[in-house]
């Protein structure tokens, strides 16, 4: 009869050359046990060579002592080897070691089986994998941004039904007031049941799935409290990765700027409301005062005597002012509430108008006025009308007695990076490369010391008393609204007793080849 060959397990000798070509270290334990049969330790009976680097001795060395004497400080492999025997169930571990080769330690995957009556021992290097877990670890750790990765959890079917946490950072902890050891292993649902309802889930699941990344903000809800969150999502594996940031701060803030600004908003509506409908009000009864006054002061001669008369006068006088200052409310009011669409504005034909309205101005100072030939703008014509109508009568009515204003009207092109603005607006708000017209009114006049340039174009603020010169201290306010209209800037340049010169900077909204066959 034929004999079968023998089985490599019984051969020491093959046993051990097949160990050693394994990249793993193996060792084999027999069992010691007392006379009643307990096992009180484990006797080494085979190592391979692998295994000799791991404990740092040769199997000659080794064989024959006790798995106690080998692992002194590694209890928890003593202490599960005996249990493996009595159940049969393997048991896995991870542990650090000193191998004789190493200058630094490593780690590895420790699996311990039964074997026969013994135990086998299986050592797997995971240094590099643990190196990597712990340069991961850190940099996650090293984020101020909470970072969560999650592993999908699906059902028979394959859909997605929940989603385990596998790995968290120290702020996720700090953030959600959940320590990591609590949150790693358990899932989603557990963690914030209010996921499924708020929606969030669906869009978890629709990164995983499609590996579209996101990021939005949202506002969280758990234990009772509320947080809103920016996050961004995006896909890990069969699962996603959750990096976020608590904005909570930064969404009240916000939320009451919002709050204010709408305050402000409504405030001002409330306030131009008022102006407008106190102004239009104000009017019918000074109109009844000018008439009344009219009417005393063309009673027969006699009537009245000449305290009475100056009284009346005194009285009109104050009215008229009045009227003025009324007429001057209504115009700032409708600019700053009326939104006008802007359509295209020939300038030359609005400063023909304007000098119609200053016929009389003109002819009474005997004014000489120079207007260059001005383009067409997009703009409103009733607005710019209104602008160069103040600016152009404050230079007929700011000149020295017995001066006769010259006033010059120019223009040029330029690009905003040649503007030169008010202190109060924004150079770095300017588009540098948008083209510009600058038109500027030149003057004779009693010009004005620059260090009052934030104060003139202020609402009632006036350089001069009115028994210097008449106005109401509103004309230069609503040439700084217009000029806000039309998303233009306004500069002035003066010297006292020099003159001055406002120019006015209206976009140039012209096609670039219109601009170029100029």
């Amino acid at each position: 009869m034929k004999s079968l060959p023998m089985a490599p397990t019984d051969n020491p000798v093959l046993l051990r050359a097949a160990l050693n070509l394994s990249g793993n270290g193996v060792m084999l334990f027999d069992c010691l046990r007392t006379a009643t049969g307990a096992i009180h330790d484990f006797r080494l009976i085979l190592a391979n060579r692998p295994a000799e680097e791991i404990i740092g001795k040769s199997e000659e060395e080794s064989l024959g002592q006790s798995m106690t004497d080998l692992f002194p400080e590694k209890t928890e492999i003593n202490q599960n080897a005996e249990r493996v025997i009595d159940t049969g169930d393997p048991y896995k571990t991870e542990l650090s070691c000193q191998p004789s080769n190493h200058s630094s330690g490593s780690w590895y995957s420790v699996l311990l089986q039964k074997h026969g009556d013994g135990l086998a021992v299986s050592f797997s290097d995971i240094t590099s994998l643990k190196q990597e877990a712990n340069l991961i670890e850190s940099v996650l750790n090293g984020s101020i941004n909470g970072m969560i990765a999650y592993e999908a959890i699906r059902d028979e079917t394959g859909q997605i039904q929940d989603l385990r946490i596998r790995l968290a950072n120290d702020a996720a902890a700090r953030i959600t007031g959940v320590p990591v050891e609590q949150m790693v292993n358990d899932t989603m649902a557990n963690q914030y049941p209010t996921v499924y309802a708020s929606g969030l889930f669906d869009r978890y699941r629709k990164t995983i799935e499609t590996g579209e990344a996101q990021r939005f903000e949202s506002l969280y809800t758990f234990d009772g409290l509320n947080a809103w969150f920016d996050l961004s999502v995006s896909k890990l594996g069969d699962g996603m990765l959750l990096t976020f940031m608590d904005i909570s701060a930064s969404k009240r803030y916000e939320q009451e700027l919002q709050k204010l600004i709408n305050n402000l908003k409504q405030s001002n509506e409330n306030l131009e409301r008022f102006a407008y409908i106190t102004s239009h009000d104000l009017q019918e009864p000074l109109r009844k005062i000018l008439s009344f006054g009219d009417m005393l002061r063309n009673q027969p001669s006699g009537a009245l005597d000449e305290y009475n008369l100056n009284l009346i006068t005194r009285m009109q006088s104050a009215a008229t002012r009045m009227n003025t200052l009324i007429h001057d409310l209504l115009t700032f009011s409708r600019l700053s509430s009326e939104k006008r669409t802007l359509q295209q504005v020939n300038l030359q034909d609005v400063l023909d108008d304007v000098l119609i309205d200053l016929e009389t101005s003109i002819r009474d100072k005997q004014a000489l006025i120079d207007i260059t030939t001005l383009p067409a703008v997009q703009g409103d014509a009733l607005q710019l009308r209104q602008l160069f109508q103040n600016l152009l009568s404050n230079s007929i009515k700011f000149v020295p007695p017995g001066t006769v204003p010259r006033i010059r009207v120019d223009c040029e092109q330029l690009t905003g990076r040649e503007i030169v603005p008010l202190p109060n607006q924004k150079v770095a708000e300017i588009d540098l490369d948008q083209p510009f017209f600058a038109v500027s009114i030149v003057d004779n006049g009693i010009g004005f010391d620059e260090k009052y340039l934030d104060r003139i174009f202020t609402v009632f603020q006036r350089l001069h008393t009115r028994r210097e010169y008449q106005g109401t201290g509103i004309g230069l306010t609503i040439v700084q609204k217009v000029i806000e209209n039309h998303t233009g800037y306004i500069g002035a340049h003066s010297q006292p007793g020099n003159g001055a010169t406002f120019t006015v900077y209206l976009p140039d909204q012209r096609s670039l080849e219109d601009q170029i066959h100029l």
